[in-house]
């Protein structure tokens, strides 16, 4: 096994080196548990495997501390110049495998071997983009055309014509959210189905005047227009368009750890954003639902000092 050294601020951490903690993924959460773990005067390394949901954000006016807003590049750019100014150490690398070592965790991303004594997950999610006609989707989030998250941006659609795509239940109970920013919310279902809608939902969608249209055929996006077309081959415009689909947590590292995950498959942790395994903790959109900036700061720093206060002290 080749363990790999580290430039840890002051000192040079060898060959054979056990740092204090891996911390795995490159978002405000990751990069954010670093800032915090250099400051307690603690080895750590983050693997950014460039994934960040976070990188998508063509400009969020709700992150803490930018009034007049922030992109999502800029946001990640800050915080990594942040942590790195504190000796942070973060690698464009992917951790493939990690496994319990008899002094802490050991963590692979190829041809390396990390070890410390405490590892961190802020692992993320992975959106679920709806299929759309002559593109993947991802112009259209930088465009602000296609949303990801009415609780980040629904301020932003405030009046607009707003069309809710995903399965049926989801969709409504988005669209009822939604309802709160605009008079004009549609529910464009992904199949024609109603048994996942339980009847107190479509009756508040009813109260709230939501249209159900017919079932997706084609997405597409042109100029500054939304088109929908349904399975009766009716033309829809809307001026954005949320995505209901769901974001499945990235927690195979989680799985290998033996970590508990939660009904819907996010990692469980307690009040300091302990796992369920002992040295893991886990942070932000990987834990829970409310996929937030401002969320995913606060679990950085209790995760960090969490850690911080269960390594072993290091008198200076």
């Amino acid at each position: 096994m080749r363990v790999a050294g580290v430039r840890d601020g002051m000192a040079t951490l060898g060959a054979g080196a056990l740092l204090d903690c891996l911390v795995i993924g490159g978002g405000p959460a990751g990069l954010t548990a670093a800032t915090y773990l250099r400051r307690f005067h603690r080895s750590v390394v983050v693997f950014d495997d460039g994934q960040s949901r976070a990188r998508w954000i063509p400009e969020s006016h709700n992150c803490p501390g930018f009034p007049l807003g922030v992109s999502g590049p800029e946001l990640l750019a800050r915080l990594r110049q942040q942590a790195i100014g504190y000796g942070a150490t973060i690698l464009s690398s992917t951790i493939q495998s990690l496994e319990r070592a008899e002094d802490g965790w050991d963590a692979r991303d190829g041809s390396t071997t990390w070890r410390a004594r405490t590892v961190i997950l802020a692992t993320g999610v992975v959106d679920e983009l709806p299929e759309i006609d002559g593109g993947d989707g991802v112009d259209a989030i930088r465009a602000g055309q296609l949303r990801l998250c009415a609780i980040c941006d629904g301020y932003e659609a405030t009046d607009r014509s707003i069309a809710v795509v995903g399965p049926l239940g989801k969709a409504i109970a988005h669209a009822c959210f939604l309802r709160g920013f605009s008079p004009r919310v549609a529910v464009v279902p992904t199949a024609s189905t109603s048994s996942d809608v339980p009847a107190t939902l479509s009756s508040r969608a009813d109260a709230l005047s939501i249209q159900v249209l017919p079932a997706l055929r084609e997405l597409s996006f042109e100029g500054d227009s939304c088109h929908v077309i349904d399975a009766e081959g009716n033309r829809h415009a809307f001026d954005t368009v949320y995505a209901a689909l769901g974001a499945p947590g990235r927690v195979n590292l989680a799985r290998q750890a033996g970590v508990a995950l939660g009904a819907n498959g996010e990692i469980r942790t307690d009040d300091h954003m302990r796992t369920s395994v002992e040295g893991v903790y886990a942070i932000g959109d990987v834990v829970t639902d409310l996929n937030q900036i401002a969320v995913a700061f606060g679990h950085a720093a209790i995760a960090a000092t969490a850690a911080h206060r269960a390594l072993p002290q290091q008198p200076r």
